[in-house]
Parts: C-alpha cells; structure tokens; sequence
C-alpha cells in the first residue's frame, strides 16, 4: 500500500478516519448528484426515461422495476446521509479532535461539497424560477406585489425562465429584502445560476456563525459538520438556490447579538431577516425577554415599513399572495395531518395548530432563558404543527443541531428527501398528489425517536441541553 494511501486510510494527524473517509464519500455523493444533471429527467420506473422493462429480458424486469418510479438522485443522496451520519456520531461522541487539522477539512469538504453543486440543475424545485421573474419584474418598473407571472397586462415581459415559474397565479409571497437580493442578483447576472451562488455565499456565512455560536457555548468548532455537511443542506441551497440561507444567516446574527447583549443590534438584524422571510417573527417575545425593553423594537416597524415603502402602491394586494399561501398550501405536514383527521376542518385544523403555537410562543418567552435554545424549540414546533413542510424548510433547524444534536431531527433531514417522491408522479402525469406511505416513513420514526430522547432525559429542558 502506497503512503498516501495509507495516510488516507489511518486519517491525517489530528483528523480521525471516521471524518476523513465520511467526508471523501461525501464529496463523491455531490458530484455523483451534479453528474445526473435534470433530476426530474433522471427517474427509474415504468413510464420514465430509465425504464429497467425497456431493456431488460422480462424475467428480468420483474425483480427490477418498482412499484413506483424512484428518483436517481436517492441513491447518491442515501450514501451521503449515511457518511454524514458516521462523521456526525463520531464528532458528537469524541468531542474536538487534536490540533486544528479536522475543523480545516471539514470546512474544505463542505466549500468543495457547495462548489461541486453550483453545476447541479435546480430541478427538485423550480422556486428559483420566480426569483428571476420577481427580479424582471422590478427591473421594468412592475410591482410584483400586484401582478401574478400569469397576468395579462405583463405577458409581453415572459422570458425562456416563464415556463418554469409554479403557480402563476398567485402574486409574489417573498419580503421586500428578499426582494432586494433577487434583483442584486440578477443584476450581476440573469440566470439560475446567480441565485445559487448568492443564496451559497449566505449558506456559508450560516456556517460561520454557526462555528461563532458553538464558541458562545464553549462547545467542539467542529461540531460544525452536523450543519455544513447535511445533505439536505446541500441539496436544496447549493443545488436547488433556494432562499432560505439569508434569512437564516440574518436571524443567526441576531442571536449572536442578542446573547452578547446588544440590543439594539439584535432588533435590527432581526428586522432584516423577518424582512427576508417572516419566520423569524416568532423569535420577539423571546427576545424581549432578553432585552427587557420596548424601544429596541421600534426599529422593527420603522425598518418593516421602509422596507415596503418602495412596494405601498400595491394596496390591499400587498400580502395577497402571502394569504394565499397561508389559506391554501398543505404539504407533507404531520401533526397537522391528525388535526384535519379529527375534525375533517381545515380552518378548524389550523386555528388548534395555531393556539398551540401560541402557547409555545409563550412558554418560550417566559421559562427559556436561553435565546438558542428558545429559537431551536419554536422552529421545531412550528415545523411539526405547520400545513406545510417542504424539505428546505428545515433548513432552518439544522444549525441549532450543531448546538443540540438530536437524533429525530437529524434523521427528519435525511428521510425529508423522500417526499419528493410526489415530483414523480407530477412529471410523469401532471398530478401533485402525495403517497400517505411517504409521511409514515418520514415522521414514524422521527416521533419515535422524539418520544424515546423525551422518556430518556425525562423532561424536555434536559433533552435539549447541549451535550458536553
């Protein structure tokens, strides 16, 4: 055996082989995922255009194709979660490795992992398309508060990136920041590809301070893997450019701001990311807790309405599509699920969703004294109470994992891949239905898992607890 082989195969000095070879995998699984380019083409199945029945004998054919078709990109991507979940256990196990070897190459596979990626079509998820189109929008003077992609009154604007926008007939549900990065984007460049690669500079900053956070509680840099190399992280920001990063980045400096008691600061930077996106909305009671004074907010309103100053002449039409968001999406939800079981009610579904979220929102703001910790439980509860899931939304929860390494959410990032099985059937017959088997087979162990860590710890202060 060669030395380098060798050296490869021990692991470095200071870098255990348990990070090294997870970490090669990983990188392998990336550009695999890059090389299959259009994900959407590349299916296996009967009607697909890798059908196994098209070229196999037929006694073949029958122990070959499944059931239902199944997206290529499972396969690199299950290789990927099971090397990150190796390199995971063995970080969170050991602690910090000797000198600073291990944290170096952990950065370096996760920049090579967001690189390899930036040459992956977006073709799980076809959102970058209307961040193109709000970006042309705003460049010819239209307010894309007003106008949906499909109106008459703009069809002489359509461009090649049109067709792929979904659901052209709702307005633009994205915030005037957000908004502000569409355009700076497309400014420099107008394609796909100047989203991903903005969208991956924010992911990256998410994991600078992602390390700074893990400083503020004396804990392991290099825990850091559990966010920067989680393919689900990878797969929707670096791969399929959405958004999501900048809000996230944003709401990480605030904490940051906000456990090292700088008010002010904190409130600003909290503006900014409800701004991008109005998730973080949840995070002021907590906050206020932690300020204990009012007039660090009014920087909220006075930065929310400059924000949507430029956007007023919309009028009633200004959050148009964010109600329609809110009235109508419902997508691989959970406990939601069990509420519209029980009272077959949509409305009535969401009002009990919303009184427990409440409650949470107050629990948080009066027993958590931690602003991580507090964040880490309102982006999970309101993950398992919204209607609506899709996989890049945790995306949100994954950098307090560095902070709380809990096993349910961890294995949720993983298995949050199969509900784009519902792709399948969208592209091969143009219907979006779900499978209820996908659900059982994301939350059954999820909520397993979830109420073992619970029985366990014996209280849920205890199960979130960060690990020595």
């Amino acid at each position: 055996m060669s030395v380098s082989a060798y050296r490869i195969l021990s692991g470095f000095p200071g870098r255990p082989v348990l990070i090294t070879i997870p970490g090669l995998l990983l990188v392998a699984a990336c550009a695999v995922i890059a090389a299959i380019g259009d994900l959407r083409e590349g299916l296996i199945g009967p009607g697909g255009p890798f059908d196994p029945g098209a070229f196999l004998p037929d006694f073949l054919s029958s122990w070959v194709i499944l059931p239902d078709a199944l997206l290529l990109f499972w396969i690199p991507f299950a290789a990927a979660f099971i090397a990150y979940t190796v390199a995971v256990v063995h970080q969170v196990r050991t602690g910090a490795a000797p000198g600073r070897d291990t944290f170096w190459f952990i950065l370096a596979a996760a920049i090579l992992c967001r690189v390899i990626l930036q040459f992956s079509p977006p073709t799980l998820s076809d959102d970058i398309y209307r961040y193109l189109w709000d970006a042309r929008m705003q460049f010819q003077g239209v307010n894309p508060y007003v106008y949906a992609p499909e109106s008459d009154e703009i069809a002489h604007l359509r461009d090649e990136y049109h067709e792929g926008i979904n659901n052209k007939d709702v307005p633009t549900v994205y915030p005037p920041l957000m908004q502000a990065a569409f355009m700076a984007a497309a400014y420099l460049w107008y394609s796909p590809a100047s989203m991903k690669v903005l969208f991956t500079l924010c992911d990256v900053g998410v994991i600078i301070l992602t390390v700074l956070m893990l400083g503020r509680r004396n804990l392991p840099r290099e825990r850091v893997l559990i966010y920067a190399w989680n393919p689900l992280v990878l797969v929707e920001i670096a791969g399929s450019g959405h958004n999501d990063s900048l809000p996230v980045v944003l709401m990480l400096a605030a904490l940051l701001a906000v456990d090292g008691l700088r008010p002010v600061r904190a409130v600003a930077w909290l503006a900014l990311s409800m701004l991008a996106k109005w998730f973080t909305a949840m995070l002021v009671p907590s906050f206020y807790r932690q300020i204990r004074g009012i007039r660090p907010f009014l920087l909220i309103p006075v930065l929310l309405l400059a924000g949507y100053l430029p956007y007023l002449g919309a009028g009633p039409d200004l959050f148009s599509g964010l109600l329609v968001y809110g009235d109508k999406w419902r997508f691989n939800d959970s406990l939601f699920s069990i509420f519209f079981y029980l009272t077959d009610s949509l409305n009535a579904s969401k009002i009990i969703a919303a009184l427990l979220f409440a409650a949470l929102v107050a629990y948080c703001a009066v027993r958590i004294t931690d602003p991580f910790r507090s964040a880490f439980v309102l982006l999970g509860g309101y993950l398992v109470l919204t209607p609506t899931v899709q996989p890049w939304y945790l995306v949100w929860i994954i950098p307090f994992l560095c902070l709380y390494p809990n096993p349910a959410w961890i294995l949720l990032s993983g298995l949050a891949a199969l509900s784009y099985h519902v792709v399948i059937g969208f592209v091969l017959t143009g219907t979006w239905e779900e499978e209820t088997w996908v659900r059982y087979v994301q939350y059954v162990p999820f909520y397993g898992l979830l109420i073992a860590r619970f029985v366990r710890d014996g209280s849920w202060r205890n199960a979130l607890k960060p690990a020595s």
